[in-house]
């Protein structure tokens, strides 16, 4: 079958290669299907060149990638493809819909079905039934589908191995093609490329959606990421990559093995955590190996300035402990991303405004203040929603306001978010490391409009 596989138009600064969709495109082609990735942000793509697009090439099935900010132009793109290719199978996964299965399907009307969690084993399975006469859906792990009004989620099946998968289609994304823009803008070199070493996170933040796609942990041997790695730089020149797991650090033997592997073969590469890890799992000894491996970045979840809003979240973070353990980072030089969130369901404008102060007081190089969003697959969406809370997805960005908490309005919010990035940002020791770690004129560029856009 012909298979079209789509990041869609959004508005997200994080212009990569999709891992997700370069492992289901490595284990369709293995069954012999015909896939094209297309990456609308990459491209530039306006909802008229994606009907363009559809009109010049046809496809069997179509499968669409999906956070929750996606929703509404993910409705977009559907309509466009029922309008095009009327024949044509629509398939929606990713975060949203395993965090929201048994609406998704309601949400996105022009999708004919739905995954939830990892989909390498079910995707397969899915195409073999969907052709024939009398498919029989139930079969297929992981699938959301209509019967009659109602959605049946099937169960779920994940991978116990990892190592099985295949490497991503790494020649349908090449990392060369793609524009000077990883997390936060920064690198060492370019071109970058992320990769995963594990999957699933085991810890229970309540406004995390991590959880809704795996909980189970599971490790690729360092062997078989050296070999990726290996046929990475080989073949289309990456010597800078990005660890996207939910929390590497986690997993102390894991990272230490890498390490000295990536030591003991001078394969010569630089590395960096831009999804984050949590303070409390690091040493000086992780540290010192981690530098001298060549890594070079680290993001780390502070989220908050106010030990009361980590317990009601479950962060399971104090200050004294974040205090304690942003020191150790002064004996290396691996430069620090803070991640900091506003605005969760019982925290005060006096809390918003520690977290700010507190923002400033640590060792950090650079900073994100996100307003909260209540993600589906989190504990406070289903808190939230039993209250009869309604959720305007449009809003669903890092710097819009998607929700707003008591006692606060959107004007509140969005102040708060701007103080802050202008209160961290405009110090000159902070701008002036920035400016030294730009690389290349586009990425300026970038990163230029990214911080104009957090202020509108």
């Amino acid at each position: 079958m012909k298979v079209l596989l789509i990041i869609p138009i959004n508005r997200s600064y994080v212009v990569t290669p999709s891992l997700g969709l370069g492992y289901i495109a490595s284990v369709l082609r293995n069954k012999g299907h015909d896939v094209k990735i297309l990456h609308c942000i990459k491209e530039k793509m306006t909802f008229d060149g994606f009907a363009e697009f559809l009109e010049a090439n046809k496809f069997d099935v179509i499968g669409i990638q999906m956070f929750t900010y996606d929703l509404v132009p993910a409705i977009k793109h559907l309509k466009i493809i029922k309008q095009k290719l009327p024949n044509a199978i629509t398939v929606v996964g990713g975060y949203h819909p395993s965090g929201a299965p048994r609406d998704v399907l309601h949400e996105v009307a022009d999708a004919d079905y739905g995954f939830i969690s990892e989909v390498e084993i079910g995707f397969p399975i899915f195409l073999e039934e969907v052709v024939k006469e009398k498919p029989d859906m139930s079969v297929v792990p992981n699938l959301i589908y209509r019967k009659g009004e109602v959605c049946i989620v099937n169960e779920i099946k994940l991978i116990d191995d990892l190592d099985i998968i295949p490497f991503p289609a790494w020649d349908l994304m090449d990392p060369r093609e793609y524009p000077d823009a990883p997390h936060g803008g920064f690198a060492k070199s370019f071109p970058t490329a992320p990769i995963m070493i594990t999957r699933g996170c085991p810890l229970k933040c309540t406004f995390c959606a991590g959880r809704s796609i795996t909980f189970e942990v599971r490790k690729r041997s360092i062997k078989n990421v050296i070999e990726e790695i290996e046929y990475l730089k080989e073949n289309f020149d990456v010597i800078d990559f990005l660890i996207e797991d939910e929390n590497f650090t986690l997993h102390r033997k894991l990272v230490k093995e890498f390490c000295e592997t990536i030591i003991e073969k001078k394969l010569g590469i630089t590395w960096s955590c831009p999804s984050g890890i949590r303070l409390d799992t690091i040493n000086p000894e992780m540290l010192k190996m981690m530098e001298a491996s060549g890594c070079y970045s680290v993001a780390v979840g502070v989220e908050f300035g106010s030990d009361r809003i980590h317990q009601i979240t479950k962060k399971k973070l104090t200050i004294e402990k974040i205090e304690r353990k942003m020191s150790l980072f002064k004996d290396v030089n691996i430069k620090t991303t803070g991640f900091f969130l506003f605005g969760v369901p019982g925290e005060t404008k006096d809390e918003m405004l520690e977290t700010i102060q507190f923002s400033k007081k640590l060792p950090l190089d650079r900073a994100q203040f996100n307003n909260f969003m209540p993600l589906p697959g989190t504990e406070i969406f289903d808190d939230l929603k039993k209250k009869g809370t309604a959720f305007d997805y449009d809003n669903y960005f890092v710097h819009d306001v998607a929700y707003v908490p008591e006692g606060m309005t959107l004007k509140d919010m969005k102040k708060l978010q701007r103080s802050a990035y202008l209160g961290f940002y405009f110090r000159p020791k902070i701008i002036m490391a920035i400016l030294a770690e730009i690389a290349t004129l586009k990425q300026f560029y970038r990163l230029i409009l990214r911080f104009f856009d957090s202020l509108r």
